[in-house]
């Protein structure tokens, strides 16, 4: 027989023998109880003891199962007791030949239970809240840590990385999936490619692989901001977190400006699109706009669509509006191009740049940005496989990864807790990344996450942190 408890109830059983022993003068009783109770911290259990009865506790961690020898029967139980908490999956009782045995069935492993006894009673007791840490060096300025951690909603499996770039020789940079910017690639093999020790997945990307939102490789502007998103800024010893925008502009003949509305990426109605080499060999567009080639600031060629991109140069796309404004330009005549990032991280020295959000740390504090940055609710809601990155107080950065959607192994986490999780590593400032199936860490050729689609997704771009040759 089984019986369903729900999660929310604090469940007490309590089984009572009486032993009357009648006289006129008095009547006396024995009591025998087993009281138990689920909390969202832990699970307690109270073994009453009388005359004849006593307990023996012992416990199994794989898989998790604590076991209650008494030398009575306990009165009460039932073969099978269900219960809906995340942690306790279900008490079975039996009777032996010695008395009766009450196993508590685990859905994972737990600490080790704690027993004590009272003299009248035993208090056993199970936490379900707990974090179990550990650390190593994986080369000189870099740890891994690994987290086995559980609270009221369930397990979940941390890993993260502490990167202490004053170490000469540890660098973080951004990668491109193939080195392309439409690439599509496994992180490992993004990693493998940029002889980098360790990596995880970087941006969100588009169905055709292009990062979303501002993305800048060694100084070069790859991708736009997008919403005033919260990005990642780096420079020589230098990391900064911040939402961004820009400002794009060129200056046409007979004192016209265009206005930049994007940085290689599909081009719509009246946009007026920048095309690097990053982009391709050519702009893959239409026909129905106008294309100005420029090597430097000079006109070099002019077309309609699907203009070849040459080598050091860019090709300047416009459509409905934008187009007008580029009908009188002619080959040879000059037309600067200049972009503007606010803040003007250029100025910091600033030479890598990767967008995520929405921002998760502010100075320490939560701070939750997604509405404002115009996230959907498939990264805002519930819980999910996370990767974040935070900056601490000392300028350190954390690279962060949480398994998910893999009941009794690791639920995911919120964007709340995963906030939390930042502040408790010690970040100051930190954001979300691209998460879900494309959660991936990797040191040393190695998948050390459990990516929630069993085996790891291809993904657009990837942060690798490169060392000496010495050092890997």
């Amino acid at each position: 027989m089984q019986r369903e408890l729900s999660g929310s109830f604090v469940s007490r059983i309590i089984v009572v023998a009486f032993l009357c022993v009648c006289s006129i003068q008095a009547t006396s009783f024995a009591q025998a109880a087993v009281e138990w109770e689920i909390k969202p911290e832990e699970i307690i259990f109270k073994l009453w003891k009388t005359a004849g009865r006593r307990y023996e506790v012992s416990y199994t961690t794989s898989p998790m199962k604590v076991i209650i020898d008494a030398t009575e029967p306990l009165e009460g139980f039932e073969p099978v007791l269900k219960t809906e908490d995340v942690a306790l999956r279900r008490l079975r009782y039996s009777e032996t030949a010695g008395g009766s045995r009450l196993v508590l069935d685990f859905n994972y492993q737990l600490p080790n239970p704690v027993w004590q006894d009272y003299g009248d009673f035993v208090l056993l007791t199970i936490e379900k809240t707990y974090v179990h840490t550990t650390e190593r060096a994986v080369t000189t300025g870099v740890v891994y840590g690994h987290q086995r951690r559980a609270d009221e909603f369930g397990p979940n499996i941390v890993n993260y990385l502490e990167i202490r770039r004053r170490f000469t020789g540890v660098e973080i940079k951004l990668a491109l999936a193939q080195g392309r910017l439409h690439g599509s690639e496994n992180v490992s093999d993004i990693a493998a490619r940029g002889g980098a020790i360790a990596a995880v997945n970087g941006a969100f990307f588009s169905g055709d692989g292009r990062p979303l939102g501002i993305f800048m490789i060694d100084g070069e502007l790859i991708s736009e901001p997008y919403a005033a998103r919260t990005a990642l800024g780096l420079g020589p010893r230098l990391a900064v977190m911040d939402g961004i925008t820009f400002k794009g502009e060129a200056l046409l003949p007979a004192g016209l400006t265009g206005k930049i509305t994007g940085i290689n990426r599909p081009r719509g109605e009246d946009d007026l699109i920048v095309y690097t080499p990053f982009y391709g060999e050519s702009t893959r567009t239409n026909g129905y706009g106008l294309e100005v080639t420029l090597i430097g600031d000079k006109v070099v060629a002019l077309g309609t669509g699907n203009s070849p991109i040459p080598a050091g140069g860019i090709v300047l796309s416009g459509h409905g509006l934008s187009a007008k404004i580029l009908e009188n330009i002619k080959i040879g005549d000059e037309v600067p191009v200049s972009i503007k990032l606010d803040p003007p991280w250029e100025d910091l020295g600033v030479n890598q740049i990767i967008g995520g959000g929405p921002r998760l740390v502010r100075d320490g504090e939560v701070h939750l940005t997604g509405a404002e940055e115009k996230f959907q609710q498939d990264v805002l809601a519930g819980r999910a496989p996370r990767t974040a990155l935070g900056i601490t107080e000392d300028q350190k950065i954390l690279l962060v990864t949480v398994n998910g959607r893999q009941p009794n192994i690791s639920v995911g986490m919120t964007l709340s807790e995963l906030a939390e999780l930042l502040i408790e590593l010690g970040a100051v400032q930190a954001m979300n990344l691209d998460g879900g199936g494309s959660t991936t860490m990797i040191i040393r050729d190695l998948v050390l996450n459990l990516p929630s689609g069993g085996s790891e997704r291809p993904v657009s771009n990837a942060i690798i942190i490169t060392v000496p040759e010495d050092r890997r």
